[in-house]
């Protein structure tokens, strides 16, 4: 069950938040152009996939649907090409919005984003991006971080904060991933090694990999937060706390 503060907390990682936000710019033109044709290609694949089925089957309602679908992906690049803008990380001040998998526009309703540097989590909101704090978490949402590249572990217990007493394995159960190499974790098939606990706490965290892409899953987000800090700390200064 998700929780913003359920177990204690006797550890000593702060975590930071930037104060202020930082503001959304218009997207140059090449990287609109680039946007629209993106949408263009799942157009042309998702309205074709379902035409294609409806040719097959003899239904023209599935056809007209097919078509219906493209025309709506070609509508939302249009309004991509339109609206589209960049922002910059207010943690480590890297740009967002150019080549990820969301789209950023000046219209953003509260939405939560994620850095790809640094992974931390974001809102955009009416031209703003800001730190998401606890006060955004909802009781759906699902704490999952991605393992950034020299990452590391917290030097205490992960769930309470308390002296680690034990160094556990963490293992994905559908690994669809070769040998990985995350910096000083050993990452072999779906396993990230040494997660630190007390002799109370274990298996609070769980690893996931998708699309070759390593991901840890925490039941609560004080806990996810915690061990982003510890990482971002390592990316900024390149000392562990």
């Amino acid at each position: 069950m998700n929780s913003t503060s359920a177990t204690p907390y006797y550890g000593h990682i702060v975590p930071y938040y930037p104060p202020q936000p930082t503001k959304l710019v218009s997207a140059p033109t090449g990287t609109r152009i680039k946007k629209f044709f993106q949408m263009l290609v799942a157009a042309a694949i998702v309205g074709g996939v379902i035409i294609g089925i409806g040719v097959n089957s003899e239904l023209n309602w599935l056809i007209w649907t097919g078509a219906g679908v493209g025309l709506l992906f070609l509508v939302a690049g249009i309004y991509t090409v339109m609206t589209l803008q960049l922002g910059t990380c207010p943690y480590c001040h890297q740009e967002i919005g150019r080549s990820s998998d969301f789209n950023l526009t000046s219209v953003d309703d509260n939405d939560q984003i994620e850095c790809n540097i640094c992974t931390n989590w974001l809102i955009s909101h009416k031209g703003d991006i800001r730190a998401y704090t606890k006060s955004d978490v909802k009781s759906d949402t699902e704490f999952k971080c991605k393992v950034m590249e020299r990452s590391t572990w917290p030097r205490e217990c992960l769930v309470c904060g308390a002296p680690p007493t034990r160094y556990l394995e963490l293992k994905n159960t559908k690994l669809h991933a070769g040998k990985l190499l995350v910096g000083h974790l050993s990452v072999s098939w779906g396993r990230l090694q040494n997660a630190p606990y007390c002799d109370l706490h274990a298996d609070a965290v769980k690893l996931k990999v998708d699309d070759k892409k390593m991901f840890l899953i925490f039941p609560e987000y004080e806990m996810m937060k915690r061990y982003q800090h510890v990482n971002y700390h390592l990316f900024m200064t390149g000392q562990q706390l």
